[in-house]
């Protein structure tokens, strides 16, 4: 029978049972597998592929590049590369265990930061360690904290970033001034300057808590921080010990101005955009708020002089300083998390303990423990068997493998079975990394995924309005006179579209994943098969690692892809429904694809109902009996609720389209064509039945269509209108100044604009 204890009790039994240690050990043992099988993921990460290949350039030549040398529209033009020591890195790795085997590093690197957590926590909190909570109650929180940060153990250089980062705080919070400070942080931050851009964190930790030791020390008298400003001294002067030298203490600044500037990765949302607003997010700021309204109690509890002496003026101010970060962009979350992780356990600590001077409670001294097992053994679990990925929405999967599913494996062999490899070739940015890995040194990009540290936003413009719009295309293509173009299907289909019905081009070849175009005379009146995925060999190494941590794990099995639908999926996607509805009807599909097939039916009466208007309106009710076979069998089908929104919208059944537009922004909260689409139906609805009560939903699908695609004049003028209807002149009137004069508006809406200007008072 457990041993009871009340919540108030000072000490723990020191004669502490050996099973309540050994079960102490497995608690925090299984934290360590899950941070583990957290990191064996299969790879799909495109940035990967180019920085392997900048391993294999630096390994093969003997140097660092310092300009460009992957691409044929920037050669040669100026390219700082902070991440080489990670790019050499995976390079050995990979050529000693193979490519599917990198992210074995990231589970060590998660192993460490999970290891240096556990240790700031405990120094953090060492008071409350004697409790006989303590355990189970840090066990549970580290569990939580690596929910909230799994979306960045992604295998990226950033890894480091997040170790070093703990591992700094903790360097800090154990040495405060004392010599060992002097030889480990500037050892560190020499290490971090060559790995990862975000190295100045570092330097900004490191300057937060010499700052407050300086007025501490200054403020109360105390030892001054020599050791630590020494440290300091140090640590700059080892930021310029890297290929680049002196030009690397500016560096930091350039990369947090690349945050402003950079909008066309999700990632880099900041905390005004729709898409920043995750799981993570959402915890974190409910923690943050939590730790700071306990700062502030605690303060009016006891001087200032106790609350640094309980926690650190460091401590506090890097909370701030990091609250700050995290809200720049949805990729620094992590690192409020990292300086909450003390705190909240802390908090908890407090209010465990403050409930048990109450109340006279009795709790089980293994109480804890064995729940934190049991979550821990349950997130495990969900992990290896990829409901915790699927609960999220995230394509990572367990496993550490290479996909053909995931990865341009079957174009990169087109390009170089037809000897185009050397040649001018559009490429989207997500396929031409692997393509630049694979098909290197004869293989030059386009585009990739340096992003700004290669080329200019001017021309991350040009690349996104040729996605959008062909005749952008055809003007980066009298350019630079493509040979052929390489498209990721589910992500440019307009572009595709263009290409597919472009005379000058010929669809050559075609996989579930991506589609070739070479610039030959057109022969697509011709229909393609689909290629079947290039097999990938099987890595014993990781094979024994996926099922030592799973041993129900099932390899990924490219023969059960249903070719059929997915080349009906890619026909219809370009447009030739004719062909698309042949294939799905040829009673070749797998069982589980037959949604789909409903699905593609429908879209082929849609197309009919526009092409021959005759019969409109039956072709329309063929193609919402489809839409709805195939929502009874996958009632999360978002393109099924979205035509069968914009057929009621078409038709003018207004409130039914907004139904069924609102089921898509519950599917797929950041489809912009949800909000788009659910906005024009309540705008309908406003204007046409004067249904004022649908005004507030106009509004909200509105403002997060704006924070998805800014400076949108369209988007901007139903804004700034919506708003002057609701009576918000000092909203509306932003709007509607910036937009008033732009050209693609009506001379109906550029009207409407100066009369709700000119009843707002403004000019």
């Amino acid at each position: 029978m457990a041993k009871n204890i009340h919540l108030t009790a000072e000490v723990s039994d020191t004669s502490e049972p050996k099973w309540h240690q050994k079960l102490t050990l497995f608690a925090y043992g299984i934290v360590y597998l899950v941070a583990i099988v957290l990191s064996l993921k299969t790879i799909k990460e495109p940035d990967l592929w180019w920085q392997l290949a900048t391993g294999d350039w630096i390994l093969a030549n003997k140097t660092i590049p310092t300009t460009d040398v992957f691409s044929y529209t920037y050669f040669g033009v100026k390219w700082i590369n902070i991440k080489w020591g990670f790019e050499v890195l995976i390079a050995l790795w990979s050529k000693a265990f193979g490519v599917e085997s990198i992210y074995i590093i990231q589970a060590l690197v998660t192993v460490a930061l999970v290891y240096f957590s556990i240790k700031l926590v405990k120094l953090f909190n060492a008071s409350f360690l004697n409790k006989p909570f303590a355990n189970g109650i840090i066990v549970l929180l580290l569990l939580a904290y690596l929910a909230a940060i799994s979306s960045r153990i992604i295998g990226r250089p950033e890894m480091f970033t997040h170790l070093f980062t703990v591992i700094f705080i903790y360097l800090l919070n154990k040495f405060k001034n004392k010599k060992q400070l002097v030889y480990l942080l500037p050892a560190i931050q020499l290490i971090w300057t060559n790995m990862h851009e975000a190295f100045g964190i570092g330097i900004v930790i490191i300057a937060i808590y010499l700052a407050s030791e300086w007025f501490v020390s200054i403020k109360y008298r105390i030892e001054k921080p020599i050791y630590l400003s020494i440290a300091f001294l140090l640590s700059m002067v080892s930021i310029c010990i890297n290929p680049y030298g002196l030009e690397m203490l500016g560096r930091p600044f350039e990369i947090f101005n690349q945050l402003n500037s950079n909008k066309f990765t999700t990632e880099l949302s900041n905390y005004t955009t729709h898409e920043y607003w995750q799981y993570s997010s959402y915890y974190s700021l409910i923690l943050l708020v939590l730790v700071i309204l306990s700062l502030i109690l605690t303060l009016f509890k006891t001087k200032l002089k106790a609350l640094i002496n309980q926690f650190g003026l460091g401590n506090i101010l890097l909370l701030f300083a990091f609250a700050i970060l995290a809200s720049s962009a949805f990729r620094n979350v992590v690192f409020i998390q990292v300086i909450l992780l003390p705190f909240t356990v802390h908090l908890v600590f407090s209010l465990i303990q403050f409930i048990g001077n109450k109340i006279s409670f009795k709790l089980p001294i293994v109480a804890t423990l064995a729940t934190s097992v049991l979550v821990g053994l349950f997130f495990y679990i969900a992990v290896v068997s990829n409901y915790f990925y699927k609960a999220n929405k995230s394509s990572n999967t367990y496993g550490l493998e290479f996909s053909a599913s995931q990865n341009p494996l079957g174009a990169a062999q087109f390009l170089e079975k037809n000897q185009l490899s050397n040649q001018p070739i559009f490429t989207d940015y997500l396929s031409s990394s692997y393509l630049l890995y694979k098909l290197t040194p004869a293989f030059k990009t386009f585009i990739d995924l340096r992003d700004f540290d290669v080329f200019p936003d001017s021309f991350f413009y040009q690349n996104a309005a040729a996605y959008n719009d062909y005749h952008d295309y055809m003007n980066l293509d009298n350019q630079y006179h493509f040979k052929a173009a390489v498209i990721v299907n589910s992500q440019f289909k307009k572009l595709q579209t263009g290409l597919y019905n472009d005379s000058n081009y010929t669809l050559s070849y075609f996989d579930p994943l991506v589609s070739v175009f070479i610039k030959t005379p057109s022969i697509n009146n011709e229909i393609l098969p689909i290629s079947k995925l290039a097999p990938t060999p099987s890595n014993g190494l990781c094979k024994v690692i996926n099922y030592l941590f799973n041993p129900f794990y099932k390899t990924i099995n490219e023969t059960e892809t249903d070719y059929t639908i997915e080349a009906a999926k890619f026909y219809l996607s370009v447009g030739n429904f004719k062909v698309a509805k042949q294939l799905i009807n040829s009673n070749s599909i797998l069982p589980k694809n037959e949604a789909t097939k409903y699905y593609i039916n429908s879209q082929y009466y849609i197309n009919k109902a526009i092409t021959d208007t005759s019969f409109k309106a039956i072709y329309n009710d063929s193609a919402q009996t489809f839409l709805k076979q195939a929502i009874k069998l996958n009632n999360q089908y978002f393109e099924a609720y979205f035509s069968l929104g914009v057929i009621d919208l078409n038709q003018g059944n207004f409130v039914n389209a907004a139904k069924q537009f609102e089921k898509c922004c519950n599917i797929d909260p950041n489809s912009l064509n949800a909000h788009l689409y659910a906005g024009e139906t309540y705008k309908a609805l406003v204007e046409n039945n004067q249904a004022l009560k649908y005004l507030p939903n106009l509004v909200a699908h509105l403002e997060i269509a704006n924070e998805m695609n800014p400076n949108n004049p369209n988007i901007e003028w139903n804004l700034g209108v919506a708003y002057y209807k609701q009576g918000k002149c000092n909203l509306s009137t932003p709007f509607l100044l910036k937009v008033k004069d732009y050209e693609g508006l009506t001379i109906e809406d550029r009207n409407i604009a100066n009369n709700c200007l000119s009843n707002c008072g403004a000019k």
